[in-house]
């Protein structure tokens, strides 16, 4: 069914599975990108296409990080240092706005398996956990997890979450993985953490071993 231009007017990327009703991927964009900055790891991770990848754009907003200057974010950041406020009200909104778009990508086939990078990860981290959206699986890249002190119980239909981080990552440092990792799998969460030589930022080694998690979910 096409997609109704009211639920993601920001604008979206598709790019087609190889089946009518191969499951989706969502990946969402870091703070500040857009929905091209990750559109070439579909072909990368998925040369066979035996996934539908779609990549939204987030809004563009006033971002307090970025001195209030408009620029496109999923929520609003005050800080960076694991100790600032967080914009739950923003996580919130979105989450609710990222069902819509997610219930219309999965119909009546397999559940979406949803991800991002940076700022996107811990979107998909926080509308798969926190807002209990049925996701087939989480893919943290680069990220960090929201909310951390009132991450809720895993439950039987949790998904596994895949994070990848890199080592000498200045904006995220790897603790933030680190973190995440003992306090989701003490909530009961399937989490398996990948670290690599590299800052913030995507490498080969980390798409080829996101390749692999993906292919052991069909």
């Amino acid at each position: 069914m096409p997609l109704n231009p009211d639920i993601w007017p920001e604008g979206l990327l598709t790019r087609p599975g190889c089946q009518a009703g191969a499951p989706c991927i969502v990946l969402l964009h870091g703070l500040g990108a857009s929905m091209e900055d990750l559109a070439g790891m579909a072909d990368m991770v998925d040369p066979e296409s035996r996934f539908r990848w779609l990549f939204p754009n987030a809004p563009v907003r006033p971002v307090h990080v970025n001195g209030d200057r408009p620029m496109r974010a999923w929520y609003d950041v005050y800080g960076f240092d694991g100790q600032s406020a967080e914009d739950t009200e923003g996580l919130q909104d979105m989450a609710s706005r990222l069902g819509a778009l997610l219930d219309h990508e999965a119909g009546s086939g397999p559940a979406v398996i949803l991800g991002g990078f940076s700022q996107g990860g811990a979107m998909s981290l926080y509308t798969a956990l926190h807002a209990g959206y049925a996701a087939r699986a989480v893919l943290a890249l680069s990220a960090y997890l929201p909310l951390r002190a009132r991450v809720p119980a895993a439950t039987p239909e949790s998904p596994p979450v895949f994070w990848a981080h890199g080592q000498q990552d200045a904006v995220l440092p790897i603790s933030y993985m680190e973190i995440a990792r003992q306090l989701l799998a003490a909530s009961g969460y399937a989490v398996s953490t990948h670290r690599y030589p590299m800052g913030h930022t995507l490498c080969e080694d980390e798409l080829l071993d996101l390749r692999s998690f993906l292919y052991t979910l069909d």
